[in-house]
Parts: structure tokens; C-alpha cells; sequence
């Protein structure tokens, strides 16, 4: 407390001398008045009971006499106009930051049963309650999505009120954003500051801004906004935790009524840590494994072979037996979605000119999950197949080549024999009975596939790019090549399969080796389309591409996103010209998404979302040692009272204090 009116030498000549004259007033002696009576024996008795109160009546006079001094002492109290020191400071504006991203949910240091997230509210209720009479604030929370519960203001209720609907999320917290909205709003302001009350563990990015604004090189051109003071308040604790950080399914394009399931467990934790890997199909059991992993071991677990009825899974993490559950660290990482991505047919065109029915053959086999279009070379650039094509294979033979190519991925025997100049991967010279003497066998086209002793009349060997890889090699020259490239559009990536040989003038086709190699083709090109990335990342505003996820693109304009699930308020998404919208998925879980228009108007497909950025899950304090003038220190001290004056309620205690003395009089306490 400060005395705003008179000072303590002021105060105390008076209240000294006003004592004295209450203490002056007691100590004079009542001048009774004489009386004759007229039986004297009677009087003496009554005046020898009356002694034996004398004791009492001190006393009575005593309580009075302090009573009087206490009331001296407010009354000097009340000139001197105490106030609490926040009351006579500058007015201060006060953005209070608060970290509610994933890791927040972790555990405190030496706080059992709590979260970090706990300690951060609790220092912003004491930062809230220690506010000034003309002090303002507002709270920010920064999440995935940045939001403004609380207000600018001076009222503290409805900021306390605001710090209650605070909870962790799912992913990083945007301190870019929030920290540029809380310099928006102190503009201008009186005393302005900035509070970040956080655990540390940030992101890169985040640390970064964070750095920025605690030394004053902030994004903002403004003098004002430069000047604005960032401190710092920190609440850790152990950085033991396990997350999955990747879940996946897909489809088998040989057998399509079985998936194989993809899980991916980090231990982000110091020590070693274990647990218990459970996938669930539509609430049904379909794998459990337990996990053991050293510290920063990251382990991947593969469910095979499982059947694909169900098309919605849920991994979880739980603790084994005798496990602490504090081990595991924040819930939002335990749990990942994964949708069993549909698996339309695989639509191949041959462009072919008939006469290798050894292909056509090895093709037709396959036809229980390909799509097969026979066309002539003549119709290579024109049939409508083309533009809806997965693969295109090219045999022509003597034939050149199309011209134009299609644009997406294909396959193309002897590209180089006619025109050399004309092919995608360009040929470096003929091969005159070439043999096949090494072979990429890793590589998944050639699974299986056993090359040995074919016999080749005539080879092209070809002009390799950095970044290709060489398949099949005669005597060291490339015979089989594969590249990745963007595709004819300019836009889309595409893969290109060149055989430097044509299987007619081989014994090739004559061998098992042939329809396994025509059938890992299409594998490999299927599996590599879109439509097996089985999950999004949780954040405000991801793109993801229509095809991607299954959804035709074509002529597509709007799509309706519903969920997460059991939530069901539809929202409707733009799509660019190149089939790409941006999802808006801030929880986790299973999503909707229906084409409004287009070709596939009415179409719907299930989009997985998940937290799966390691950055989120890793408990870790990663602010480092901060200046010393970033550290933001304890928060100011409660009031007793908000803005009425302390000399009023000084005066109300005295006037109690008389009607007390009143009451007391005419009760004949004092008297």
C-alpha cells in the first residue's frame, strides 16, 4: 500500500495529538456532588456492593477509551488515501499468449495430477487478478487455429470466464499469428505488453517468431508496434512421450478383399518406453502388438494380409502391464485414422498393332482389376481413352512413336528403334545380341522375375539422366531404364518405363518370366497412382487434391466437407482449376468429403486426419536460455478491492465503529 493524500509525517502530529486529548478526557475524574440522606447505614451498603464492580468498570472504560483511539486511527488512516501500488503505477495493456497446442497436455513438473496447461492458466488467472483499475488485458490462445476468448478489457470476470474454455489441441501452436494479432491490438495502447505463457515445446518456426519478438525485430514496420515488450513464462515438465506419427492402409491390387495396414511409433522420451499397438476395424480387434522402443527409436509394424470388410480403422496406444500411463505423454498422438482407400479399376490403354499377342495375352489375365482398351497406332493421339487412362504401354514395333505422347505414366517397348530423338529416354546406339547380365532384382518390377539366358536378337541401349534408375543392364550398357518426369501437361509428375528391346525378336514371352513381368508393371503403377495417401495433417488450411483421395476432378468446382465424426455441420470448399481445395480439419478423426458438381457430382469418399507432425508430440523444451529481460517475473499482487477508494471504506469502519460505540452506550456496556 502507497499513501496518495497526506504522507506518514503528517499523519501521525495529528493522530499523536488527538490521542493525548481522548487519553486526557478519560483520565479526568467525575466531580460527584454531595447529597445528605437520611439514613446513612442503608447508603453504606449499596456503596460497599458497588466496590466490588470497581474492577469492572476499569475495564469498561478501558475497551472505550481503545475503541475511541481506533477510530482516531482510521480517520488519520482516511487522510492519507491508501491505495495499492498497481492503482498508482501507469496504466499497463497486457496481451496474454497462452500455448494450447499438443504438448501442453503433457504432464507438469512436480505437479502431480496436473497438466502443463494447468500451470499456464494459473499463472494468467494470478496475471488477470494482479490488473489495476485502469489496467487492461486480453487472452489469446494459440493453437493450430489462433482464437481471442478473451477480449480487450477491465473487467476480469469475463477474461477469468475466458481462460475456463481453454483446453489442449491437436498439432503446433501458430505463435506467428497469434503474436501478430496481440502487437495489433496493443497498438496505440497505454503501457503496452506482451505475455507468451508456454511449455517450450515449440516448433522451429515458432521458436523463431518467439525470438524475433522478444529482441524487438518484429515483422511490423510501425515505431509502436516495435517497441512492445515480449516476455516469457515457462511450465515444463517430463519430456517422456510415444506417438504414432504415421498410420496408413491400402489395398492389395492383386487381391482386393485383403488391406495391409502401415503403423509408425516414435519415442520422442529419453528412456526407453513400451506399449501396446492395438488396430481396430469399425470397432472390431483386427491386430494387437507390443512395442519396445530405446530412446529416439522410431519402428515401423506392418499388419498384413488383413481382411478389407471394414473400411475405417483406429490404431491405438495403451499402456502394458506395470506401465506407468504418464510414459505414453499427451492422448491427441496415441490415436490415428486410416481409411481403406477405394480401389477403382486400373484403367490400361495398349496401343498396339496386334501382332504381339504374347502381351495381349499377359494383359488379359489381369483383367479382373484392370480396365484393358486395345487401340491402333493410328489412334494414339486422338481416342478418348487416353485422357482417362492410369498407364499407357506402347508396342508398335517398326512403328514410331505417337506424336504427341499421352501424358501420364507409361510403358514403352524399344522406344528408341525408329526415331531416337523422338523418344522420352533417348537411345545411345543399337545392341547386336545383347545379353541380360545384370539386374536391378531389388526393385520391385523385377520381383520374381528371372532374366537369365533370354535370348535378344537385336537391343537399344539408352542415354541415362541423373536420377533414373537402370532396371536390366547388358554388359554394363542400359537396356531397361525407368524415370520420373513431369508429365506432358507440364504439370503432373509421371513415370516412364523404357525396354530397350522388342518382345517379338525375343524368346522372352516364351518364359514364366514374362507375365510376372507384365503383371508387376501394373502393380507397380498402381500402387503408385493416387489415392493410397491415407491421411491428411491436422492445421486451419491443407491442400489436398481431389484425385489424391479418390474424388474425380473433373469439372469439379465445390466440394462439402462433413466431420469430424460424430459432428456432421457441412462446410462447402472451392476447388481450383487443378482439382486442389484446401480442408479445414482442426480435430482429428474421420472426414467426408461429396463432389457437389462436376462428373462425379454426388460421389463421396472418407479422408483420414491425423496429428503427425513430430514437432507437436516432442515434449521437449526447445526455447533454450532466453535473455534475462525475457523472463517474465511473478505476477503482481491481488487487491482487496477494485476501484472504489480505500479512504471511503476507511470512513465506513469509523462510522461503524460509532453506531457500535452507540449501541454499546445505551446497552450500558460502556457506561
Amino acid at each position: 500500500m502507497t499513501l496518495s493524500g497526506w504522507t506518514w509525517p503528517e499523519i501521525l502530529p495529528v493522530f499523536a495529538a488527538g490521542a493525548a486529548a481522548i487519553t486526557a478526557l478519560y483520565l479526568l475524574r467525575m466531580r460527584r456532588r454531595q447529597v445528605v440522606v437520611p439514613f446513612a447505614a442503608l447508603w453504606q451498603q449499596v456503596t460497599r456492593e458497588s466496590d466490588t464492580r470497581r474492577l469492572w468498570k476499569k475495564l469498561r472504560r478501558l475497551l472505550s477509551w481503545l475503541l475511541q483511539l481506533v477510530l482516531l486511527a482510521l480517520l488519520c488512516a482516511a487522510l492519507g488515501d491508501p491505495r495499492p501500488e498497481s492503482w498508482l503505477r501507469d496504466p499497463q495493456t497486457i496481451a496474454i499468449v497462452i500455448d494450447r497446442s499438443a504438448s501442453v497436455a503433457g504432464p507438469a513438473a512436480g505437479e502431480p495430477g496436473l497438466t502443463r496447461l494447468d500451470l499456464l492458466l494459473r499463472r494468467a488467472r494470478a496475471e488477470i487478478a494482479g490488473l489495476g483499475p485502469t489496467d487492461r488485458a486480453l487472452v489469446i490462445a494459440a493453437g493450430a487455429e489462433v482464437e481471442v476468448p478473451g477480449p480487450l478489457g477491465r473487467d476480469a470476470a469475463p477474461l477469468l470466464r475466458a481462460l475456463d474454455g481453454i483446453v489442449p489441441g491437436p498439432g503446433e501452436a501458430d505463435l506467428g499469428r497469434a503474436l501478430a494479432l496481440a502487437r495489433a491490438a496493443l497498438a496505440g495502447q497505454a503501457g503496452g505488453r506482451i505475455l507468451v505463457l508456454t511449455d517450450g515445446a515449440l516448433d522451429e518456426a515458432a521458436g523463431d517468431v518467439l525470438a524475433a519478438c522478444i529482441s524487438g525485430h518484429v515483422s511490423s514496420d510501425s515505431p509502436e508496434a516495435a517497441a512492445i515488450p515480449c516476455q516469457v513464462a515457462r511450465a515444463g515438465g517430463p519430456a517422456d512421450n510415444l506417438a504414432l506419427v504415421a498410420f496408413a492402409a491400402r489395398r492389395y491390387p492383386g487381391d482386393r478383399e485383403r488391406i495391409e495396414v502401415l503403423a509408425e511409433v516414435h519415442n520422442l522420451g529419453d528412456g526407453p518406453a513400451s506399449a501396446v499397438l492395438e488396430v481396430q476395424a469399425d470397432g472390431l480387434v483386427v491386430g494387437r502388438q507390443a512395442v519396445q522402443l530405446g530412446p529416439g527409436e522410431r519402428r515401423r509394424e506392418v499388419l498384413r494380409e488383413l481382411d478389407a470388410a471394414r473400411t475405417r480403422l483406429v490404431a491405438n496406444l495403451s499402456p502394458g502391464p506395470g506401465v506407468d500411463p504418464q510414459l505414453l505423454g499427451p492422448p491427441d498422438d496415441d490415436r490415428a485414422y486410416a481409411v481403406v482407400p477405394p480401389l477403382p479399376p486400373f484403367k490400361v490403354v495398349l496401343v498396339t498393332d496386334g501382332s504381339d499377342l504374347f502381351l495381349e495375352a499377359a494383359l488379359l489375365t489381369l483383367q479382373e482389376h484392370i480396365q484393358l482398351t486395345g487401340i491402333g497406332p493410328a489412334e494414339a493421339t486422338s481416342h478418348p481413352s487416353l485422357a482417362e487412362a492410369d498407364l499407357v504401354i506402347i508396342d508398335v514395333g517398326d512403328r514410331p512413336l505417337p506424336d504427341p505422347l499421352p501424358p501420364g505414366d507409361l510403358v514403352i517397348f524399344d522406344p528408341a528403334r525408329v526415331a531416337p530423338d523422338a523418344a522420352p529416354i533417348r537411345g545411345a546406339g543399337e545392341l547386336a545380341r545383347p545379353f541380360l547380365t545384370e539386374q536391378h532384382r531389388e526393385h520391385p518390377l523385377l520381383d520374381g522375375v528371372v532374366l537369365k539366358d533370354v535370348n535378344l536378337r537385336r537391343g537399344t541401349r539408352f542415354a541415362t539422366e541423373p536420377g533414373d534408375t537402370v532396371l536390366v543392364r547388358s554388359l554394363g550398357e542400359p537396356l531397361v531404364v525407368l524415370r520420373h518426369e513431369l508429365g506432358g501437361d507440364g504439370r503432373r509428375p509421371r513415370a516412364v518405363l523404357a525396354l530397350g528391346f522388342d518382345p517379338r525378336q525375343t524368346d522372352l514371352p516364351l518364359r514364366t518370366a514374362f507375365p510376372i513381368l507384365v503383371a508387376n508393371i501394373i502393380s507397380y503403377f498402381e500402387q503408385a497412382r493416387p489415392g493410397f495417401v491415407a491421411s491428411v495433417p491436422v492445421g486451419p488450411s491443407r491442400p489436398v487434391a481431389a484425385a489424391e483421395i479418390g474424388l474425380g476432378a473433373q469439372e469439379l468446382t465445390q466440394v462439402e466437407v462433413r466431420g469430424p465424426e460424430p459432428a456432421e455441420v457441412p462446410t462447402t470448399v472451392p476447388v481450383d482449376a487443378t482439382g486442389v481445395f484446401r480442408l479445414r480439419a482442426m480435430q482429428p478423426g474421420i472426414y467426408r468429403v461429396r463432389a457437389v458438381d462436376g462428373a462425379a457430382a454426388g460421389a463421396e469418399v472418407l479422408v483420414a486426419v491425423n496429428q503427425a507432425s513430430v514437432a507437436a508430440s516432442d515434449l521437449h523444451d526447445r526455447l533454450g536460455e532466453l535473455p534475462q529481460g525475457a523472463l517474465a517475473g511473478d505476477a503482481a499482487a491481488p487487491v482487496p478491492v477494485r476501484d472504489e477508494p480505500l479512504w471511503a471504506l476507511l470512513l465506513l469502519a469509523a462510522v461503524l465503529l460509532i453506531a457500535l460505540e452507540w449501541a454499546a452506550y445505551h446497552r450500558r456496556v460502556t457506561v
